[in-house]
C-alpha cells in the first residue's frame, strides 16, 4: 500500500489522527454511552496503530539504506519498547496519584482520613466483598460508604480519562 500511494506520509497522519480521535472518543466516555460507540472508538485506535507501527518500520527501514537495515529495525524495536514501557509508567503513575489525591480529598471532607489504607487501593473497586465489608464498617462508623465508594469511581474514571487526554495530545503532536 505504501508503494502505491503518493505521498506516503499520509497514511502516519491518518494512523496518528485516529489514535488522537480514538483517545479523545474514550475521554468523553460515560456510563450511558452505547457499548458499540465505545467499540467503535476502540477500533479507531487499533486502526490507526496499524497505519502507524509498520510504516514507521518502513520509512526507518528505507532512510537507513541496505547497509544498516538491520541496525535501523532493531533500533526502531527497542526505541518502540522502551517507549511504550515509559509511557506506560507514567501514565499509570499519573492515573494513581490522581486517584489517591481524589480519595484522599473525600475522605478529607467527610473527615474519615483513617479509611483510606482501604480506599485507597482501586481493587476495592471490583471486590465485592471487601466492599461489604468497608461499606458495613463506614456505616458502623457513622460514614456514608456508598458515597465515598462513588466517589472513588468517579475519581478513578477522571483519572483515566486525564491519561488517555494526554496520550491524545501525544498523537495530534505525533501528526
Amino acid at each position: 500500500m505504501v508503494s502505491r500511494v503518493r505521498n506516503p506520509n499520509l497514511m502516519l497522519y491518518v494512523g496518528f489522527a485516529l489514535v488522537a480521535l480514538s483517545c479523545l472518543g474514550v475521554v468523553v466516555a460515560t456510563r450511558s454511552m452505547p457499548h458499540w460507540l465505545l467499540m467503535s472508538f476502540m477500533v479507531l485506535g487499533g486502526l490507526g496503530l496499524g497505519f502507524v507501527m509498520p510504516n514507521l518500520t518502513i520509512f526507518a527501514q528505507q532512510t537507513a539504506g541496505r547497509e544498516h537495515l538491520g541496525i535501523a529495525t532493531a533500533l526502531l524495536q527497542s526505541l518502540r519498547m522502551i517507549g511504550g514501557m515509559i509511557g506506560t509508567a507514567l501514565t499509570g503513575t499519573l492515573v494513581s496519584h490522581m486517584y489517591a489525591s481524589g480519595v484522599r480529598s473525600a475522605l478529607e471532607s467527610d473527615r474519615a482520613s483513617q479509611w483510606f489504607g482501604d480506599l485507597g487501593d482501586p481493587q476495592i473497586l471490583i471486590n465485592h466483598e471487601a466492599q461489604a465489608s468497608l461499606l458495613g464498617a463506614l456505616a458502623r462508623a457513622g460514614h456514608n460508604g456508598a458515597m465515598l465508594l462513588e466517589t472513588a469511581r468517579e475519581t478513578l474514571v477522571t483519572a483515566i480519562h486525564f491519561g488517555l487526554a494526554m496520550a491524545a495530545i501525544v498523537a495530534v503532536v505525533s501528526v
